[in-house]
Formats: structure tokens, sequence, C-alpha cells
């Protein structure tokens, strides 16, 4: 598909501006050319309420957005969100635009999480904060008026990598139990050698390219022995058995693209349910253009996921996901 008109608005928008290669800039230019995405995602949605809180990390206190959705009857799930920014960028306000439109679409209490970043903080620690902020909020689910047994773990991006590598960990650590995955546009395997398509189709032009990757990836990792570590990589792991059901969105226009997509077959030969959903003609940060044609999509379509992961007491689920 060609690409999208707003997707191709978005760029022409970023051209005229002048936006440097991110690649080509330090982490506090990148910090701030993140930041600067909020600027297309709209005035912010009314939800029910917004509690801002903090729980125990693995070296201090990570804070917590937790929003309530507009009120609906039935038990709610929680899902626990990390934000996207390549590991080294981006924080709880980039997404807060997203995540108030996708609490009240699908009626889930999400939390949106703020981890430790690269390069300050290198793996393991991200993926860290990010199993031990799972493991603190589920304790706290009912508290936060959520359903324990409807625990979701969600990202976008980095973010999709770190709630990726967190299923890996809950599984091998016993628990928490997580109920279903939501990976958006994740970042699951190293630049570096990659042998999709996607990494080469798109390598430049599209905002996210293949050369921020490697950039991305050389600060996030802290030694060259960490790229083929599962929680840092998690397409790379042995076994994909025993993971949550995941649902998996993709962008046409976006080296991940197909890693992602191999990661949603990679579940499936393991017995684990892995859709993918595809929205074609757009660009990696479509689920942070919340306006978008493609970001209203996704909510309708993670909506109807969750409905079929956790059914109205009575009600079957309407179709395998």
């Amino acid at each position: 598909m060609p690409l999208h008109p707003q997707a191709a608005a978005f760029l022409e928008h970023l051209s005229q501006l002048r936006m440097p290669p991110l690649e080509s800039v330090g982490v506090p230019a990148v910090r701030e050319l993140m930041g600067g995405l909020r600027q297309v995602q709209g005035e912010p949605e009314p939800v029910a309420a917004i509690t801002e809180t903090r729980v125990p990390g693995p070296e201090g206190s990570l804070p917590v957005r937790v929003y309530q959705p507009s009120a609906r009857p039935g038990p709610r799930p929680l899902m626990v969100f990390f934000h996207g920014g390549g590991w080294i960028a981006g924080d709880v306000e980039l997404v807060d635009r997203p995540l108030r439109k996708l609490a009240n679409a699908c009626g889930a209490v999400v939390a949106s999480v703020e981890y430790r970043r690269a390069p300050e903080t290198q793996f393991p620690g991200p993926a860290e904060d990010a199993y031990a902020a799972i493991a603190a909020l589920a304790e706290r689910a009912e508290d936060l008026g959520a359903d324990p047994a409807r625990l979701v773990v969600a990202g976008e991006s980095a973010g999709g990598n770190l709630a990726a590598a967190a299923c890996l960990m809950s599984r091998d650590r016993g628990g928490p139990a997580i109920a279903a995955q939501l990976l958006i546009c994740p970042s699951l395997a190293p630049e570096a050698d990659s042998p999709f398509v996607s990494y080469r189709r798109y390598a430049t032009g599209y905002l996210n390219t293949r050369a921020a990757m490697a950039h991305f990836w050389d600060l996030y990792l802290a030694s060259p022995q960490d790229a083929a570590h599962p929680y840092a990589a998690p397409l790379l792991a042995e076994e994909h058995t025993g993971l949550p059901p995941a649902l998996i969105l993709v962008a046409e226009y976006d080296p991940l693209r197909d890693e992602a997509t191999a990661y949603g077959h990679y579940l499936r030969t393991s017995g684990v349910p892995g859709a993918v959903r595809r929205y074609d003609g757009a660009l990696h940060v479509f689920f942070l253009m919340c306006e978008s044609a493609a970001a209203s999509r996704a909510r309708a379509d993670i909506t109807a996921w969750l409905h079929d992961r956790f059914p109205a007491e009575g009600v079957a689920p309407s179709r395998a996901s």
C-alpha cells in the first residue's frame, strides 16, 4: 500500500522542520525530539480519573500514572504499559494522550510505568524495572479497581521489547501470572545482521531508520554478549512456550515490521495464540499519532481482542484470537 496521506503529511512536516536523523544527535536532543511528537496528538481526552503513584523497583521506586476509564459494567483488566523511545527517550507524557484514548476505548485500567532509561541505565536495568513494576502492580490490581486475573502487559516500540521480555521473565521466575501481552511495533532483536526484508526496504525515509535502531541498541546493551540474551532480544529466546497470548500490532513502513510478525509466528508454533495486525500505509509511530486513522483502528482491534480474551460472564468469545 502507498504511504497513508496522514503519514505522508507527518513526514513532510518533519522535513519542513529540518528534523535531524535520530542517530546523528546526542541523547538529550533525541529526548527533546521525541517529546515533540506530543504536538501531533490532539487534545487530551477526559478519563474517569488519573492517579500518580509509585512502585518499588530494583534501584528505587518507579513512577506510575494510572488511568481509570469511563465507567462500564463488569470486571476490568489491568494493563501495565511501557512507553517507547529506543530505551533512551520517551516518558509517561509521550503516551499520555494515546493511553487516555485507549483506556476509554477498551475499558481497562491502564498503568503507565516510568522505567530507567539508557545510557544511564543499560540492559538489564530497564527490563528488570519492567518486571518489578508488573509484579508490584499485579498485587495492587484490586486496589486499582481491576481484576488481578486479567493482567495485561503492553508496550510500544522499545516498551514492546520490555513487555515481551517481562513476559519471559515472569514465565521463567514463576509469576506474576500474566493473562495477555500487547506488543505495538516492538523491537525484538538487534539490528545487526537482521535477516528481515523490512530492515532493508524501510531502512531510511520513514523516521524510524535502520541506523537509528543500531544506535539505540548500542546505547541499550552494556556488552556485545547481551545482544543474544532473551531478555534483551525476546525473538532469540530458545523457547516461546508457556508465554501469554499476544496481540502484535505492526506498521507497514517500519524496519521492525517483519521481526514483530515473525514473533507472532514463533508464538503460534509454540502453541501460544499470537495474533498479528498490520496497518497498511502506517509509520512506526502510528500509535503515538493518536488522532490518525491507523491509531483509531488499532484501538478498535485492541478492544475487540481484549473482549475476546476476557468475555463478560456468560458470554462466549466471538472468535479465535
